[in-house]
């Protein structure tokens, strides 16, 4: 279905803002808070078997000392296959990952409200049956998006009880990492029960659809059979702005369509365990295939054939890591689209951002009956995603997951801080504003733009219709804007300072 959640509007805002820049876009912050184990609702999980009553839990970050009370809010959905951590034989899969908690900690250090969110586990990866594979995985995606929509309600509904996150319900954002990918994906585009009652998801064993909403609830985790399904505050949106995806994939790339949210995407080209554009997951740790799905290339090519994407085409992002991306996808069928990171080389295969502590690991592992031997099995199977990690240590390991955790944020984050329209304006009373002059105005070639109160970072030029026309570096508190090849007409003219942003209208004559 269709569903425009929020109008874009891509008139004012920046493609490359400058580094020294923004709150929201640049890290503001030395440090976080965190608030451990919030439980933000109740329902059935299945891990044990029979249906049981579980607490769902999230960390919650938020920046140290902050002032701001209305808050662009992330919910982060952290990977695990579907299984608790250490059980889905890898050694990570919790909020408390050491990459989820970087991505987090980073995210909340510009400003941003950040819930990590832990959601109901379980499925059958060890059946021979490929049917009951395919229909637990799938119940499972679907459980954890209901989990996703259960979050953000809780959110919205602490707003009524005195906002004690500081958020803003109307900037809200779903990011997730390896298979809380496909858990972010769904949330953007399963809508229909036609769209998950596809013939892919028929059980021709049981001779019935693998996801029933009567049964397991709707889209929204409401209704269905209360022994199966517990309502969390109904009454409260799911409305989100746009989600990023680091990996996973969509469940089938027809949920995918024309006026849904920006989907920004992160993918190894050579993903072992879920494809790059369409093709099967396979179970790790394991040689059994689960379902054929559709990954971030295919997602970028319909997201951004739909239109979905193109807030973030005009203007144009020009900062290093979208070059570096474009130039991976020249050639491919998305050259010249937005929206996707791809990872080209093998020995980044998944997730080059992870890592972990081998003590920690086999710890936990021994917590669950696991042996040493099955610990180290576990890691082994971690590093067919970083397969690096292993031949730099623990500190070099570190720090090159870290590097990468870099590139993830300055690829996303500019991304999001346009879909929210979150750069600050300085209000016109201020004495920065009275200290810009643009003289003369209107320009018969050259006007001096000065300022006595501010450096000027950036400026950024548009014509009458929104499209940039120049975008230059300044960095001093006075420069010359030259109108040359520009036609006479009335444009405008962005200025950028560290703390915020003012417009000014030039005439060309």
């Amino acid at each position: 279905m269709k569903r425009t959640l929020h109008a874009l509007a891509a008139i004012g805002l920046l493609a490359t803002v400058p580094a020294s820049a923004q709150r929201y876009l640049t890290e503001q912050f030395s440090s976080v808070d965190v608030q451990p184990n919030v439980v933000y609702g109740q329902n059935y999980s299945v891990i044990t078997g029979a249906p049981q009553l579980q607490p769902l839990a999230m960390d919650v970050y938020t920046p140290t000392g902050d002032t701001e009370t209305s808050r662009p809010l992330i919910v982060y959905i952290p990977t695990g296959q579907f299984l608790p951590r250490y059980v889905n034989n890898l050694p990570t899969g919790d909020k408390t990952d050491s990459a989820t908690v970087e991505m987090c900690r980073r995210f909340a250090k510009k400003g941003y409200v950040v819930a990590a969110i832990s959601y109901r586990t379980g499925w059958n990866p060890a059946s021979p049956s490929e049917q009951t594979r395919k229909q637990t995985i799938i119940q499972a995606v679907y459980r954890s998006m209901q989990d996703a929509k259960t979050a953000v309600r809780f959110m919205r509904k602490s707003i009524t009880e005195g906002n004690p996150y500081g958020i803003n319900g109307d900037k809200v954002v779903i990011g997730g990492q390896g298979s809380g990918g496909y858990t972010a994906l769904a949330y953007a585009t399963l809508q229909e029960v036609s769209e998950i009652q596809l013939l892919k998801f028929f059980n021709t064993e049981t001779n019935l659809f693998m996801v029933d909403p009567t049964i397991l609830g709707d889209f929204e985790g409401l209704g269905g059979n209360p022994a199966l399904n517990n309502d969390n505050h109904p009454g409260y949106s799911t409305d989100i702005s746009m989600i990023f995806n680091i990996g996973g994939a969509l469940g089938d790339s027809s949920w995918l369509e024309p006026g849904e949210v920006p989907i920004c995407s992160v993918h190894g080209v050579q993903d072992p365990f879920a494809p790059y554009m369409n093709g099967t997951v396979f179970v790790p740790g394991t040689s059994f295939a689960v379902v054929n799905v559709d990954g971030s290339g295919r997602v970028a090519q319909l997201a951004n054939q739909y239109g979905n994407n193109d807030i973030w085409l005009s203007p144009p992002f020009t900062d290093d890591v979208t070059n570096y991306a474009q130039s991976a996808l020249t050639g491919t069928v998305n050259e010249g689209g937005e929206g996707l990171f791809p990872i080209t080389a093998l020995q980044n295969a998944s997730g080059p951002w992870e890592w972990w502590d081998t003590t920690a690991v086999v710890n936990g592992c021994a917590a669950l009956g696991i042996d040493q031997d099955g610990a180290y099995a576990r890691i082994a199977n971690g590093y067919a995603s970083n397969p690096l990690l292993s031949l730099l240590g623990t500190v070099g390991g570190r720090a090159r997951a870290r590097a990468y955790i870099d590139t993830l944020q300055n690829f996303i984050t500019p991304r999001i801080y346009r879909v929210l329209e979150l750069n600050v304006g300085i209000a016109e009373n201020s004495t920065i504003a009275s200290g810009v002059n643009v003289f003369p105005n209107p320009v018969a070639r050259t006007t001096e733009i000065t300022s006595t109160e501010a450096i000027i970072r950036n400026s950024v030029a548009y014509d009458n219709q929104g499209r940039m026309v120049r975008n230059d570096s300044v960095n001093r508190d006075r420069f010359t804007f030259d109108r040359q090849g520009l036609s006479a007409g009335s444009y405008y003219i962005e200025l950028f300072f560290n703390e915020g942003s003012l417009t000014r209208k030039l005439i060309l004559e």
